[in-house]
């Protein structure tokens, strides 16, 4: 193994760090009655957060959520993208600093086509 191989140890390492942010960020969220998002670690550590297609809420009411996210964790000004289904999808990028390093992360917002989700 050469130096610099990024080892198992090191992406585990980084899961557990994101585990860390995770669990603080849910606790914060708890703590503000915050609405929830849906949470991911990807193998090198990241955090991903999403709001949920899955609830009865209004699209204002899901960017609503989307932005109070991105306000709490400082992230980048949110870029869209044509999603290949239809519809949008808002990115927004974050650092959360810990003591080992900053944990990186992502929040999404899918939006739909109104035309499609009106014929759907």
């Amino acid at each position: 193994m050469a130096l610099g191989d990024i080892t198992t140890t090191d992406l585990n390492g980084w899961q557990y760090r994101a585990i860390g942010v995770l669990d603080s960020l849910v606790k914060a969220g708890l703590k503000a009655e915050r609405y929830p998002l849906d949470w991911m670690i990807t193998s090198n550590g990241a955090l991903r957060g999403e709001v949920s297609k899955l609830t009865r809420l209004s699209e204002n009411d899901r960017r609503a959520i989307f932005d109070e996210w991105c306000r709490v964790l400082d992230a980048s000004e949110p870029r869209d993208s044509k999603r290949f289904e239809g519809g949008i999808r808002l990115t927004s990028v974050f650092k959360y600093p810990t003591n080992r390093g900053d944990v990186q992360g992502t929040l999404t917002l899918d939006i739909e086509d109104q035309e499609d989700a009106d014929r759907g």
